[in-house]
């Protein structure tokens, strides 16, 4: 899990870097009062419960629409398709079990809010509620089980058009007692 944090960590560092260094684009209103924007998410998602060595790492196809209440601030809802699932091996009382997991849904509402980093890009931090649906199956049985929560993180905007842009993001979108699910997600952003 470390690894996979530490990645993820490196991988945002260097957006944000790029988005620093990158040639001056005209954000025009992208983040201003009354701006609209709709976008998709492509996520790599990790499932980590406690008691099981190594992560699920299935993945989502989320789309998000959200609006700016205010400058720099936007209400974001998403709604996430589970893409693939991840097979991860159980050992419990001397036996090894293997068990697939796919998150099958997932959505939320968000508070975003945006700092921008010169004319061409943000970076952004979000926090809201997230409900998810997920199904484990093995040996020919299977279970789903649905869990809400709050949720957090932050991401990156690169804007190569006062209509489009490119972003990275990571989010912890649920973290319960006994396990949590987090997502490091590439995206597109239309703005309209």
């Amino acid at each position: 899990m470390k690894n996979v944090v530490s990645s993820r960590i490196v991988c945002f560092a260097l957006l944000v870097s790029l988005a620093i260094a990158s040639p001056s684009i005209a954000m025009g209103s992208s983040i201003d009062h009354g701006t609209s924007y709709g976008g998709v998410h492509f996520s790599q998602l990790a499932y980590d419960e406690d008691g099981v060595s190594n992560d699920a790492n299935p993945t989502l196809l989320t789309g998000r629409l959200g609006h700016f209440f205010a400058n720099q601030v936007a209400i974001e809802g998403r709604l996430g398709l589970g893409l693939s699932d991840d097979t991860v091996r159980i050992d419990d009382f001397g036996l090894a079990v293997d068990v697939d997991m796919e998150l099958d849904r997932l959505f939320g509402v968000y508070a975003v809010g945006h700092f921008p980093l010169g004319q061409s890009a943000s970076i952004y931090g979000l926090f809201g509620f997230t409900d998810a649906k997920a199904t484990f199956s093995t040996n020919g049985f299977s279970d789903s089980d649905t869990d809400s929560g709050f949720s957090y993180g932050f991401g990156v905007d690169i804007y190569s058009s006062d209509q489009f842009g490119l972003n990275i993001e990571y989010t912890q979108y649920l973290d319960e007692s006994g396990y949590d699910l987090s997502a490091l997600s590439l995206g597109v952003k239309f703005i309209y």
